[in-house]
This record gives C-alpha cells, structure tokens and sequence, in this order.
C-alpha cells in the first residue's frame, strides 16, 4: 500500500509548472534538452565522469528541486516532495557510447535521448556523458519543462557544472519583459488589443503534422556580432532578436521551396518574465509569449526583417506579453473556462513553430578546468506544431537548435543550411 504524503511536505507545483506536466503523452516527453561540448584540459585530458559526478554532488545542495520527485495524486495538483535518494549514478550517468563520437554521431544520440522520458521516480532530470573526438566530452542534459524554463534551465547548468556558475545575459532576451505601465483598469484596456493581436487566426501550415516520439536534432551557428550587424545596418530599433526571426523566416522559404510555402507563417516567441526585475534567480515557469507573422511570401530578405521588426515593436510598445500573462493566470481560476481558451491559443492556426532565444553565459566558462566550446538547446516539438527552434548563446556565438519528429518534418540539416544561407543573403541584403 502506498501511504499519501503528508501534506506539509508536499510544495503544489504552480499553474504553470502542472499545466505543463499534463501535457505528457507517449509523443510529449516534457522535458527540454541542452547539449554541452567540453573540450580538452591541459595536457589533452578528457573531461573524468566520475570528476563531473563528484562536482554535481557538491553542488545539487543549493537547488533543492533537483533532490525532489513529482507526486500525482488522484486527485488535485500534482507537488513536489523530497525524494526517497537521489542516485548521481543514474543522474550522471555513461551515454553507452562504444567508440568517441563525431557530429553526426553526437546529432543522432542527442535525438535518441530526448526520445525517451524521464523517470517520474526520481527528480526530473539526468546528464548523459559521451566521448567525441579530439578527446572533447558531450553532456546531454535533460531537465523536464516542469521544472524550469529556459532561464531557469541555464541557471541550474551554471550551478551544477561550470567552475564560476554566474551567468549573465550576452544580448537582449526576446521582446524583453517590463513592467506594465498602469494597473487595474487601464490594464483591462490593454486585453482586447492584446488578443486581436497575438491571437487571430492565421493560415493553413506546412508544420501542421502530428507528431510520435522519435526525434530529430539539427544546429546553425552564428558570430553574435555578426547579427548586431545586421541589425544595425537596417536601421534604427532592429534588434538582434529581429534578425533571427528573419533569418529563420528565409531559412523556411528556402527550405520549403515555392510549392510547399503556401501562406506566411506565425512564430510564437516565448517571453520569459524571469528576466524582469530581479527574477532571474528564480526556478520554474514564468512564460508568456508574442506571436509574429514571418513573411514568407516576401522575396527581398531586407523587406522580410523590416517587416518583422515592425510587428514586434508594436507587440513590446503595448506590453502584449505581460498582457497575456496576467489575463490567462485570471482566467486559470475558472478551470473549464481556461482549458477552452487554451485549447484555442494552442492550435495550429494560432501559432506554426515556437523561436525562443535565451541568454547565455557572456564568456565561455570552464567545466573541471576544461574550455566549454558548444551550447546548443533544444525544445520539444508538440503535437501539429512539429518544428521547435530554440537559440542560445555561449561567448561571442549564437546557436540554432532545431528539434522535430522525423515522421513529421524531416531533413533538419537541410533547414540548418538553409538558415545559414539566409544569415548570408541578410547581410547582402541590407549593405
């Protein structure tokens, strides 16, 4: 017989965080992957597992959520408690690589791993380690969507991995949150612009496929001041966050070709609220999000940015996200009423892919004395929104981490070339 638990050691997870979990299925995994690259140390000494695992049970002590399981009653909200033991030798744990990988190797076990689910018997979260070439060490991180976002993912691997564990942001985070101006009634004014805006119907999309529980992973990256760049030369107010959506906006009308565009296509970019004010420490979910129209139709790359930078000025001038966010947690006390709504704003003409974009660490940090040389972040795909695109600096660079089930969007690497291309016709575009 299994004895409830007490209910003072029980912490209900939050709306957000339970919402998220519910959303599990034998396609949904949950979770959010991260792909670290360390590099050799001094003298060509590959990263030690049993080193990594010794540094992560130093440090798990200041993020109690990682030493905690999830609880699903019958009924009511699921909460966290504290776990019967957390097991490091499976958390951190050998990938079963038999010989080092190369990056083909890395991209086919990265999408292996994120097939497959977390243990809902220990704490939401496991590292897998594997040899590459070169004596560098792959670490494949999952952390379930439950318990943190994009920025709070980031922070527990500062934490948990690199020798100085601060992170701060290296560029603008996307559409930046800030505080509303006025409350009460004048925030209700802002509801109806905000819902006209974000969430009006859009056309029929190619990414519109239901999805299983294969993955698949590509990257792109990009000198960060190569982005600045372009910004700045098409004028005032482009931001960095402008030029990715347009460079994934040309990358998908290559990609496509002129007999699978069909319409424009909307972005939805998740905004983290974390990043307002002194949030950032802070673990668990609290997202909003924009939904921009990438202009597909348009041939002329510079047209395209310009177009985007217009939508999102508009959305960041009205405060839309942070709108969204207080209008959806006022709604969330009428269950019926907000699963309705939700369904709504969840559909395939709402929204086609997700772009997010999460700062990184400003330098690259060192992990047991060894340079970390690749961060690359991959989102899950959901249902009938088959294509997830989730950038994330490291440094100086930006990567584009592109993650589908190849049942439903294949030939990632093609789409990764393809926005690399339209990186290239953007600077053409706007001399």
């Amino acid at each position: 017989m299994i004895r409830p638990v007490p209910e003072t050691q029980r912490e209900e997870l939050s709306v957000d965080d339970a919402a998220i979990l519910r959303l599990e299925s034998d396609a949904i995994k949950g979770h959010t992957g991260k792909v670290l690259v360390v590099g050799p140390g001094e003298g060509g000494s590959a990263l030690d597992l049993a080193e990594l695992r010794s540094r992560v049970a130093g440090r798990i002590e200041s993020i109690p959520r990682l030493r905690q399981r999830v609880d699903i009653p019958r009924r009511g909200r699921p909460a966290w408690i504290e776990a019967d033991e957390v097991d490091l030798d499976w958390h951190v744990a050998g990938a079963g690589v038999a010989a080092p990988l190369d990056e083909a190797g890395l991209r086919a076990l990265t999408g292996a791993i994120l097939a497959q689910k977390l243990d809902h018997g220990r704490p939401l979260w496991r590292i897998d380690v594997a040899p590459m070439k070169g004596d560098a060490t792959a670490l494949i991180a999952r952390i379930h969507h439950s318990m943190a976002d994009g920025v709070s993912a980031i922070r527990i691997a500062s934490v948990l991995l690199f020798d100085e564990h601060r992170v701060d942001p290296v560029h603008e985070p996307p559409a930046r949150a800030q505080e509303p101006r006025g409350g009460g009634m004048r925030g209700l004014l802002k509801v109806p612009g905000a819902l006209r805006r974000e969430l009006t119907p859009g056309a029929d999309s190619v990414l519109d496929r239901h999805i299983g529980p294969q993955r698949e992973v590509a990257r792109a990256g990009f000198p960060l001041e190569r982005l600045k760049a372009i910004g700045h030369a098409a004028g005032d107010g482009v931001t960095v966050n402008d030029v990715i959506l347009a460079a994934v906006a040309g990358g998908l009308r290559d990609w496509l070709g002129p007999d699978r565009i069909g319409g424009d296509v909307r972005a939805q970019i998740p905004v983290c609220l974390h990043l307002r004010g002194g949030g950032r420490d802070e673990i668990g979910n609290k997202d909003s999000f924009l939904n921009v129209e990438l202009p597909l139709h348009e041939p002329d790359a510079a047209v395209r940015l310009r177009v985007i930078n217009a939508e999102t000025s508009e959305r960041k001038l009205d405060h839309d996200a942070e709108t969204l966010y207080s209008f959806f947690h006022a709604v969330g006390r009428f269950r019926p009423l907000y699963k309705g709504i939700t369904r709504i704003t969840s559909g395939p003409r709402e929204f086609a892919l997700s772009v997010s974009n999460v700062p990184g660490p400003r330098e690259k940090p060192l992990v047991l004395g060894r340079p970390l040389t690749e961060f690359v972040s991959f989102a899950e795909p959901a249902d009938r929104h088959a294509l997830r695109v989730s950038v994330i600096s490291l440094g100086g660079d930006l990567a584009f981490g592109l993650c589908s089930d190849p049942s439903a969007v294949e030939g990632l690497g093609a789409l990764a070339a393809a926005i690399e291309v339209s990186v290239d016709e953007l600077e053409e575009a706007v001399r």
